[in-house]
């Protein structure tokens, strides 16, 4: 059989490997039929017989050895008339021409099974197929490269759906088409086969990336010690043994380490005892500096606060004094001002008290005028609100009758407008019925009752066009009946309207307001001009008894202001004799305190010079001290938590070198690492939820948690030809790591696991095969549910429009109002009638 080159992307990860062909036609990977091509439900038992499906993967007449072997495509593939070169190269009589749409010659070549039969994605099962070729053969059929129904077979794509309709087509076209065709071209009346449906199925849906990886520890450690070139004086652990955290490993000889940590003890003491003698010397020198330095300071000190005492006490005396002259000299001012002011005062206030009580006089008269004008304002506004309520109730009761009359001409109206939009409903959809008939009848092939259903579909028609009719008639009378209730009650709301907007009342209560309110101004202009009136004689009284005590202050005020300019006068001249004094003293602090700083400094650096050399001294010993403590330490080896010892690369009495002793691993949980290829790893992250199979553990399935992923690829180790450099390349695959939360007691490090990594999730959600969704011609989806059927027994349906959810390798959620569980689905017709010859019947062209 020749070499056929697939597409190298034919059937993705999750069906056959990615690399289904590698150029000279072998399939890329040996498990082509495995689990991993068709999951555990994605063809179920009842979408076919056993014969075809068994127990969740297709039949081994549909995947296995006659269609695929382990790493080509095997002879049996085709049938010896289909596949074999040879055998196909003679065609009887030369009946067809070496094109796409025969099978004669050369007819299988790379356009046939890459773009026409296997349409780049898919293989067809081999026994239908040869049928198919057979009844070609001896019937005369044409085949076209799309007759063969081409989502069949084993190459299905892990993106696209495989449908139980295609699977059914796969078994049937061939035989059921050709079968019609030859009824057809024997002129045998063939009754009419209805469309293929299926039901809206409530379930669980997940879309998953299933990938290979192995078992490992949840933890490992390298044990190892720093201290080498001694002897393994302990071993107490074999490879598989268990340990304990804390756990003594391995124990290494420290006879020599022990020598050399005594000398270096000694050596630290003596040195302590120096560094003693010498920091004590320089801390005596520095005290001897210290109390000198302080003793002149102080002297120094002393003299200079003297001097400050005195030049602050004169200086305060002179600010007193200089602060008394200007008080004193102030108040003399103000003194003045308030004699000539509260003269002012009393001319003013006794003005204001005039005034005041002619005001109060003129605002009592007026008051009692708006007292009266009110009273009368009452009294009509009584009245009118009587009349109005009168008024208000009579337009009420008209308000409710025609609210009543309107509330049932509306309702009548409402069922009026439906019974005429159903009737119209069922009349539009006659009369396209019927347009649809008589394009039928136009056309090449018409039905041959086609006469007695125009006739039938034109009766009906005519019955729903007067059904249409009549509605409409009732309707234009309800309309008219609720435009008349509707102006009535418009006409009586007015009235009320009118009525609760009383002119008469509006006028009375206008003048009730502007009486109360001129009334109330009145009232408190008369209250104020009173309170006024009192104040401002008051006021007069208190501003001639004050004139009379700001001409007594006066007089006080000027006396004080001689005394202070007196006092000021001494003090300045006592505080400039105090400050020549303390700067000489401040002069001679300065210059002691240059002196005795520098002897103190000079001692303190010698006390600091001699604490650094100690300090140096000492941490050299003591870290020697703690380098072979440190050393004598980590010469015993223990467990850091509990777990299994798997290597051990050391045996009591050899010479340790340093590297890994031992490996500890922690098997109390298990982890699987794995990789996921370039085409997969944006779709998955952190938390999605993992199912883990073993082999040793069939089909128990364990749970876990992606918990790592890898940002970058990793990193494959290529040697060159000369195996004397290696170096690493470019990889496409990026590390993952799940842990596993429920581990079988049966797992074990290093065993092979299948993760299947779950994406999303749906639950009682409705589906249907993603092929019984359709496009109208703006590309929304719908699907033609089945509501019945005609008195012909053909099938009517409704389309209805849904919207995408959650889509698998072959069910799709579908979400839109008016669908649900158990509703048939027509699926579309995957084969079209494209007439008949004289002899054969053609095999049709639109199957897919």
């Amino acid at each position: 059989m020749k070499d056929y080159e697939l597409d190298e992307q034919a059937i993705d990860n999750n069906g056959v490997y990615s690399n289904v062909a590698d150029g000279d036609g072998d399939i890329a990977n040996e498990d082509t039929s495995s689990e991993s091509i068709i999951g555990e439900g994605d063809i179920l038992e009842d979408s076919s017989n056993k014969d075809l499906i068994d127990e969740d993967k297709i039949y081994e007449k549909m995947i296995g050895e006659d269609l695929i072997g382990e790493y080509n495509i095997h002879d049996d593939m085709l049938s010896d008339e289909f596949a074999d070169e040879d055998s196909i190269n003679e065609c009887p009589n030369n009946e067809y021409t070496n094109n796409e749409e025969s099978f004669c010659e050369d007819s299988i070549n790379e356009d046939f099974i890459n773009e026409d039969i296997l349409d780049e994605d898919f293989a067809c099962e081999d026994e239908i197929v040869e049928d198919a070729f057979e009844d070609g053969k001896s019937n005369g059929l044409k085949i076209s490269p799309k007759a063969v129904l081409i989502k069949c077979g084993n190459g299905i794509k892990s993106h696209k759906k495989m449908v139980f309709a295609a699977i059914a087509v796969c078994l049937a076209g061939a035989v059921g088409v050709s079968a019609l065709s030859f009824a057809k071209a024997k002129g045998e009346e063939v009754e009419a086969v209805p469309a293929a449906t299926e039901q809206i199925i409530k379930q669980d849906l997940s879309k998953s990336i299933a990938v290979n990886g192995t078992i490992a520890s949840s933890a490992s450690y390298s044990l190892s010690s720093e201290v080498t070139d001694v002897t393994v004086s302990e071993l107490n652990v074999s490879v598989g043994d268990r340990v304990k955290a804390g756990d003594v490993i391995a124990v290494l000889d420290t006879t020599s380490l022990e020598k050399s940590l005594e000398i270096a003890n000694k050596n630290l003491e003596i040195t302590k005892e120096k560094n003693e003698l010498d920091v004590d010397a320089s801390k005596r020198s520095y005290s001897n500096a210290t109390e000198s330095a302080s003793t002149q300071n102080e002297r120094a000190k002393d003299d200079v606060d003297k001097a400050q005492d005195e030049l602050n006490k004169s200086t305060n005396d002179m600010n007193t004094a200089s602060k008394d002259v200007d008080t004193t000299k102030a108040d003399s001012q103000s003194k003045d001002a308030a004699v000539t002011s509260a003269k002012d005062d009393v001319t003013n206030a006794t003005n204001n008290a005039n005034s005041k009580s002619d005001a109060a006089t003129k605002t009592q008269k007026e008051y009692d005028n708006a007292v009266s004008a009110l009273s009368d304002a009452q009294a009509q506004l009584d009245t009118a609100k009587a009349n109005a309520q009168t008024a208000i109730d009579a337009a009420k009761t008209k308000v409710d009758t025609a609210q009543a009359a309107y509330d049932t001409a509306l309702s009548d109206k409402n069922t009026a407008q439906s019974t005429y939009d159903t009737a119209k409903s069922a009349y539009d959809t006659a009369a396209a019925e019927l347009e649809d008939l008589r394009s039928q009848k136009d056309s090449e092939n018409p039905p041959e009752d086609i006469d007695t259903q125009i006739s039938n579909k034109e009766s009906d028609v005519s019955s729903k066009k007067a059904d249409m009719d009549t509605a409409k008639q009732t309707l234009d009378d309800k309309t008219s009946a609720y435009d008349t209730a509707s102006s009535t009650l418009d006409s009586a709301k007015t009235e009320l309207s009118n009525a609760q907007n009383s002119q008469e009342l509006k006028d009375a209560q206008a003048k009730y307001d502007a009486a109360l309110e001129a009334k109330n101004k009145a009232e408190q202009a008369n209250d104020t001009a009173q309170t006024d009136s009192k104040n401002a004689q008051r006021d007069l009284e208190s501003k001639q008894s004050a004139l009379t005590e700001a001409q007594t202050a006066q007089s006080e005020a000027k006396s004080k202001q001689s005394e202070a300019q007196s006092k000021y006068d001494t003090a300045k001249s006592q505080t400039k004799t105090n400050q020549e004094s303390l700067d000489k003293a401040k002069e001679n602090q300065e210059d002691t305190k240059r002196s005795s700083d520098k002897s103190v400094a000079d001692s303190a650096d010698s006390v600091t010079s001699s604490k650094l050399s100690a300090e140096s001294s000492l941490l050299s010993a003591q870290q020697e001290v703690d380098k072979i403590t440190a050393q004598i330490e980590k010469a015993t080896i223990t467990a850091p938590f509990d777990g299994v010892i798997t290597v051990l690369d050391v045996k009591k009495g050899d010479t340790y070198k340093g590297g890994e002793l031992a490996l500890l691993q922690d098997d109390s949980g298990y982890k699987v690492s794995a990789t996921v290829d370039q085409y997969d790893i944006s779709d998955i992250y952190e938390g999605m939820k993992v199912t883990i199979k073993t082999d040793t553990t069939g089909d128990e399935l364990m749970d876990g948690i992606l918990t790592f992923v890898s940002p970058v690829p990793k990193a494959t180790t290529a040697s060159s030809s000369t195996n004397e450099s290696a170096g690493a390349s470019a990889s496409t695959d990026y590390p993952i790591e799940v842990t596993i939360t429920n581990p079988s007691d049966r797992l074990r490090i290093g065993m092979t696991a299948k993760l299947t990594i779950i994406q999303q999730e749906v639950t009682d959600a409705l589906t249907v095969s993603e092929s019984s969704v359709q496009l109208d011609d703006n590309g929304q989806p719908y699907v033609e549910v089945v509501t019945g059927t005609d008195a012909d027994g053909n099938q009517t349906t409704q389309n209805i429009s849904v919207s995408y959810g959650l889509k698998t390798d072959y069910y799709v959620q579908i979400i839109g109002d008016g669908i649900s569980e158990g509703m048939e689905v027509k699926m579309p017709d995957l084969m079209t009638d494209t007439g008949s010859n004289e002899d054969t019947g053609d095999f049709t062209e639109g199957m897919y």
